[in-house]
């Protein structure tokens, strides 16, 4: 027989566990405040921006043109994350790092239909992300005409140092943190609740186990007898039980 459980009796379980799943939510924002402003290294980046612009043979721009510059974006991409560009750039700015840890550290993106792409770099330090954007635009500016015997890229906007960390992020963090310890606490709350196998009221005596209920006794504190008149019976003497022992 399936056990079937209302929702009466789950906001039950909820209210008596509340102190439980309190404790279990701030547990799991501390846990998060813990993590984000002491544990995680704050991550910082900054952009420089290039053009495509190549070479008209006339001073009238035709669409072939602009559509060559744009699908030229995409083999660039390629080039920039690529040995060729990057181990001269680890050996300028006499990095210690290796090309797949710096590649890791670029993106590069650009808009649809856009002449314009950016070098973007993550670093934990705001000067090292500039530095190293600005070094592999300027690596790359100055190669790609040995590269592709083009030279159509011009650097519109250097990188600047940004102090504003882009991670993490402190209300996400704390946020994902409340959360997860909230759904710990109920869930921790309704695992208690059901593991508790004592009897708890009549209702359990009668359709679980089957038996007949003879009645009902409640308890009463001492402060319930007097208020009521009536004494709690004092403890009987050693010598009385002897004195009867012996008759």
């Amino acid at each position: 027989m399936e056990e079937e459980i209302s929702l009466v009796e789950l906001f039950d379980i909820v209210k008596k566990r509340m102190a439980w799943i309190i404790n279990a939510t701030l547990v799991g924002v501390l846990l998060a405040a813990g993590y984000t402003f002491f544990i995680a290294v704050p991550e910082y980046s900054s952009t420089t921006q290039l053009l495509v612009n190549r070479t008209q043979q006339s001073e009238v721009i035709q669409q072939s043109d602009i559509n060559t510059n744009v699908q030229l974006i995409n083999t660039y991409k390629d080039i920039l994350i690529g040995p060729i560009i990057l181990d001269e750039v680890r050996e300028e700015l006499d990095l210690d790092l290796s090309h797949k840890a710096l590649s890791s550290q670029i993106s590069i993106s650009s808009e649809a239909n856009s002449q314009v792409f950016s070098i973007s770099v993550n670093d934990t330090n705001p000067y090292d992300a500039a530095t190293i954007a600005n070094t592999t635009a300027t690596v790359f500016q100055n190669n790609l005409d040995e590269i592709m015997n083009v030279d159509n890229v011009t650097v519109i906007s250097q990188a600047v140092p940004n102090v504003a960390p882009i991670s993490p992020n402190n209300t996400l963090n704390l946020a994902i943190g409340l959360i997860l310890g909230g759904m710990i606490g109920v869930g921790m709350a309704f695992l208690l609740e059901f593991l508790d196998n004592t009897v708890k009221d009549e209702k359990f005596i009668v359709e679980e186990l089957g038996w007949t209920s003879l009645g009902r006794i409640s308890e009463m504190s001492a402060d319930e007898l007097k208020s009521d008149g009536r004494q709690v019976l004092p403890q009987r003497s050693s010598e009385t039980r002897s004195a009867r022992s012996r008759v």
